[in-house]
């Protein structure tokens, strides 16, 4: 398949799974680059998808929205170049400013006909916006055991200037699963999952079946030497290359995984187990704690899955509405 053919690719998962490895693997190829990450499209889908015809007055707002959502303030560019080059493709719909919005940051970097990616963690909960704008998308879902998904955020919390995702056993959990259901509801022919142990145990065969699903060239040092590419040099933020991605430029590392057993406590992995043991069964992970699989225990476990739902849509609304009062 050539490269013009290519669907646009979303890299998505519940954070702290690898996919900032898996962006860096991917853009070995030389066929596919995925930029610094950006949930433009969550953050703007609630007030753009629906109109019918976006014109030259939407593109400052548009544009501001884009930078606020993107890292390094809209992945570098200036709004003066953005602004020109929408003035010259003039997109009308909202599938039509994201492409261009991307293809710009292509042609801005020299990189000729490449396709395009995103990739962003948060994703997760906006599958069904993907779809939505781009039909004939193709997302990927990288998958961690939901412990040592935990372990690295609580790290985050205690480690890292910049704090994000959820904090304590219980939240990060909820958080975890509220993601797999929310795949599960949007699963298709279009969207693949693997799990980031398998990358880590067997990256030949896993990253064969994934570049056989996007349409892209396998070669064995895509992974090997991926961290070596000129398309992944500037990728890490500066407070991130010391930190919560030190190990990027490592290659990869077969033994990160598995950490909860001996850096998490009993009772935090009991509460987790507790919680999650029907997805951490659904991904084929260790169960340490196999009575917890009684069928009573589902009735304990859907209002807190109920709950989690109720309230990532609320925080997400909410920073929806709150990015998008900023671009204006």
């Amino acid at each position: 398949m050539s490269i013009s053919n290519l669907s646009p690719v979303f890299v998505v998962s519940s954070g702290r799974s690898g996919t900032t490895l898996l962006r860096g693997i991917l853009n070995a190829t030389e066929q596919i680059y995925i930029p610094h990450e950006s949930d433009f499209l969550a953050r703007a889908y609630p007030f753009y998808q629906d109109k019918k015809e976006l014109d030259e007055a939407d593109y400052p707002r548009i544009l501001n929205l884009f930078a606020i959502a993107s890292q390094k303030n809209g992945w570098g560019m200036s709004k003066d170049y953005l602004f020109e080059y929408f003035k010259e493709k003039s997109p009308r719909t909202f599938s039509e400013v994201n492409n261009t919005i991307y293809t710009a940051y292509i042609q801005s970097e020299g990189l000729g006909d490449l396709s395009w990616g995103i990739k962003h963690p948060v994703l997760i909960a906006s599958i069904d916006k993907i779809f939505n704008v781009f039909p004939e998308a193709k997302i990927v879902h990288i998958v961690r055991d939901g412990r040592d998904v935990c372990l690295s955020y609580k790290k985050v919390h205690e480690r890292s200037p910049e704090k994000f995702g959820p904090n304590g056993t219980l939240t990060t959990a909820l958080y975890w699963v509220d993601g797999l259901r929310r795949v599960k509801e949007n699963k298709n022919s279009q969207l693949y999952e693997l799990r980031y142990e398998d990358i880590l145990d067997n990256p030949k065969e896993e990253l064969r079946n994934l570049c056989d699903f996007l349409g892209l060239e396998f070669t064995e040092d895509m992974y090997e030497d991926y961290y070596k590419s000129s398309k992944n040099k500037d990728l890490l933020l500066s407070h991130h290359k010391e930190g919560i991605h030190s190990k990027i430029k490592e290659g990869i590392d077969a033994q990160n995984q598995k950490k909860f057993l001996t850096q998490m406590p009993v009772a935090s992995r009991f509460l987790f187990e507790l919680l999650a043991l029907p997805y951490l069964k659904k991904y084929d992970y260790f169960i340490e704690f196999p009575f917890l699989g009684n069928p009573i225990l589902e009735i304990v476990r859907i209002p807190f899955y109920a709950s989690a739902r109720l309230f990532n849509n609320w925080r997400y609304g909410k920073r929806d509405l709150t990015t998008f009062n900023r671009s204006l």
